[in-house]
């Protein structure tokens, strides 16, 4: 690597050169002017020419200090904004969520919030089902169908109990449906390929479902929202949707119901000791669907 200008020398000549005056900038950088005028023929020494130029009544920037000052700048925000960033990691938690788990997650950050006021919480939600926490900033995902990675922890939160639900209304004072009524009704898709709804006529033994038809929505959450308005019937996640159910806002037509994928807390191995990493995780594990199966997993 080459060797880099003086980097102290750099922060007075970038304060200079925003104050336009050494007495103002000595002032702001707690030096003397004397200390000030020697990082600033440093600097230039340095780059073998001036950066200022001296008038009776101030100092103005040369046509290589106008040069260098932006790029400067623009280099010590982005230090200040990596710094920021690093130094509120030390307390704040990121917990990475997709958005279709946020009925599950979303009770238990408030009750993790009022329990570790101490331990801010940054929940971030997103389309992903996955998470790579050497490309993103998050202390911890929540993350769907995970794939075997040696260097996580992993915590199994529920799997998938896939299911069709729809509105009581459609039912029209009924109990249940049978295959003929389920080919009337409009399918809502939680994926645009819709495999689950495929999935699930296989799984029930259905042959005379089109499931090709209906609505397609980009994630689970809006499939079943759309199904608690009576606009059809959606496959969903008994656990994801138990509020819905208990509530009687969404009911549970077939009997049949289909184990899909599961959801895992995951954060870096590497990351283990930290304390507001365990209070979460601890926190998380009262509330696993399966507790048999809480426990730390190691891929």
């Amino acid at each position: 690597m080459n060797r880099l200008p003086p980097l102290k020398a750099l922060l007075v000549f970038e304060t200079v050169a925003r104050h336009q005056n050494i007495t103002r900038a000595a002032s702001h950088l707690c030096l003397t002017q004397g200390a000030v005028s020697r990082q600033i023929l440093l600097l230039e020494e340095y780059f073998g020419f001036p950066l200022f130029q001296r008038h009776a009544r101030g100092i103005t920037l040369t046509s290589e200090g106008e040069s260098l000052l932006p790029t400067l700048r623009e280099a010590f925000a982005q230090i200040e904004e990596v710094s920021t960033r690093l130094m509120r990691r030390r307390v704040e938690l990121t917990l990475k969520v997709p958005t279709c788990a946020m009925r599950w997650i979303y009770p238990k950050v408030i009750s993790f919030q009022a329990e570790h006021a101490d331990i801010p919480l940054q929940v971030t939600t997103t389309l992903q089902h996955s998470v790579d926490f050497q490309r993103e900033t998050f202390d911890a995902a929540i993350v769907y169908d995970m794939p075997v990675d040696k260097n996580l922890h992993a915590q199994l939160l529920f799997t998938e109990q896939l299911t069709p639900m729809c509105a009581p209304s459609l039912l029209d004072g009924r109990d249940a449906m049978t295959q003929e009524d389920l080919s009337r009704m409009t399918l809502l898709h939680p994926t645009r390929d819709h495999r689950d709804w495929e999935a699930w006529a296989r799984y029930a033994g259905f042959q005379n479902i089109d499931t090709g038809s209906g609505q397609s929505f980009d994630t689970l959450d809006l499939a079943v929202n759309a199904a608690t308005q009576g606009f059809g019937v959606a496959i969903g996640d008994c656990v994801l949707a138990s509020e819905d159910i208990e509530m009687q806002r969404l009911v549970k037509p077939f009997d049949c119901v289909m184990p899909g994928q599961s959801y895992y807390f995951v954060y870096p191995k590497a990351s283990a000791n930290q304390e507001k990493l365990a209070a979460l995780h601890s926190w998380l594990s009262r509330y696993c669907v399966d507790n048999t199966q809480a426990e730390i997993v190691a891929f």
